[in-house]
């Protein structure tokens, strides 16, 4: 069973995806979630709370650590495949948020900013793994901030075409994608 909390946050993403976030209210996020408007308030004091907490709850960064702690292998093709399919799973998996963020990207940037902790604490992890590749030796000496900006950027890219249009060619060559473009950086990175 849910608790208040989740009702309220699984209202407030419904919702927020179906209308926009703008044109949904508190009043409607308690109706839907069957709790009083005070009890929204209580829980999350704004709506940008909500979807902060909304962000927060559905952070992909508690299994990327657990990625980069527990499942490297130190192979760069491996590693990048993992982190790769892992990325597109938790993505996918957290859909609702980033569609919330891209329709209201332009009148309402806090939103893309509460996303973009995520973001950032996701490059610097990279960027620790591809640092401990070089000091492995198992990597060329790169800028491996730009690196791993890159690699984000081409995995965000796809992902986005996916989603915004749902029948995009790319649907169906998703493990192509994957293994064509890991290959390619791999070759660009090994020693």
């Amino acid at each position: 069973m849910q608790n208040t909390s989740d009702k309220i946050l699984q209202a407030a993403l419904t919702l927020m995806q179906e209308k926009g976030y703008q044109k949904v209210s508190i009043k409607e996020i308690a109706q839907h979630a069957e709790v009083s408007e005070m009890t929204v308030f209580r829980h999350f004091k704004t709506k940008l709370g909500v979807f902060e907490a909304a962000v927060e709850k559905f952070s992909y960064i508690p299994c990327f650590e657990e990625v980069f702690t527990n499942q490297i292998v130190w192979d760069l093709e491996m590693d990048l495949t993992l982190i790769a399919k892992s990325y597109l799973n938790l993505m996918n998996k957290n859909k609702p948020i980033f569609l919330i963020a891209t329709q209201e990207r332009s009148e309402f940037p806090e939103l893309n900013e509460a996303i973009a902790k995520n973001t950032r604490r996701l490059k610097d992890l990279i960027v620790a793994y591809f640092t401990s590749m070089q000091d492995r030796n198992r990597m060329k000496e790169t800028n491996v901030e730009a690196q791993a900006i890159i690699f984000l950027t081409t995995l965000y890219g796809y992902f986005s075409s996916t989603s915004l249009w749902k029948n995009h060619f790319l649907h169906e060559w998703e493990e192509s994608f994957l293994t064509n473009t890991i290959h390619l950086f791999c070759e660009a990175l090994k020693k």
